[in-house]
């Protein structure tokens, strides 16, 4: 069930922070997909499976799946935000025989603020999280530019970004602790890295309700993960595609 968490998570924030732009204010939508992830971690295959696509978006509130943002002051091209989203980022030793001995690294929720700016040159978002569960105690500040296209029935938005978890956050995730280590996989305590991320979605309008998305995101992390002795890959990579019902 973890394994299942950790793909379905971060696959839907990729696709129901566009679902969500596409929707009028007070407007739902629901979808049904099917999401690919490689996981970083040692000895992990990839996962494949089918997720919901839920979304709302009002004049101030919107929510997709475990996460929800209210806009504290906004207006045409800036927007200031009080965030919150579940953290999918943990793992279950089950998830491959490299992770036995690990304790499993549990989900949180992160809230804090973010600051969106729309321009005609496209779209930055800022945004700083941490940890309100007491998982990691950590926090984590990202930037993402967006740049929207829009041919007829066709939308595409390319993306690029950073993600900058701190020490904490890094060490609970990727760290590996004293009493964790064996002959094979030493101790290791992770701090602060940067990083970056490269991705795109492209929407379809089938009819004024029907949808239909798609897209991927290919993530790049740092040394300071990549040094992990679970880490076995330098990238983490995510595609989606999925049909979805305004209403």
């Amino acid at each position: 069930m973890k394994t299942l968490v950790k793909v379905l998570g971060p696959c839907v924030f990729a696709g129901t922070t566009m679902l969500s732009a596409a929707l009028s204010a007070g407007e739902w939508g629901l979808g049904i997909g099917v999401a690919a992830q490689q996981a970083p971690q040692a000895g992990t295959d990839p996962q494949v499976v089918l997720l919901p696509f839920p979304s709302y978006q009002g004049e101030r509130l919107s929510m997709d799946f475990g996460s929800v943002s209210y806009a504290v002051s906004q207006s045409e091209s800036l927007r200031f935000s009080v965030d919150g989203q579940l953290r999918f980022d943990g793992y279950d030793p089950d998830d491959s025989e490299e992770l036995g001995g690990l304790k499993e690294r549990d989900l949180t929720f992160d809230a804090g603020l973010s600051m969106q700016i729309s321009k005609p040159w496209g779209t930055l978002n800022f945004r700083f999280l941490t940890d309100t569960l007491g998982v990691h105690d950590g926090y984590e500040f990202s930037a993402t530019y967006e740049y929207p296209v829009t041919l007829d029935r066709w939308t595409l938005v390319p993306s690029l970004g950073v993600t900058m978890p701190s020490d904490e956050m890094v060490d609970y995730y990727y760290g590996v602790r004293p009493g964790e280590a064996t002959s094979r996989r030493p101790a290791y305590k992770g701090s602060a890295v940067i990083n970056t991320t490269v991705g795109a979605t492209v929407l379809y309008e089938l009819s004024d309700r029907w949808q239909v998305m798609g897209g991927g995101q290919y993530t790049d992390l740092g040394d300071e993960i990549t040094d992990s002795p679970i880490i076995e890959r330098d990238y983490q990579m995510i595609v989606y595609s999925a049909i979805v019902y305004r209403f």
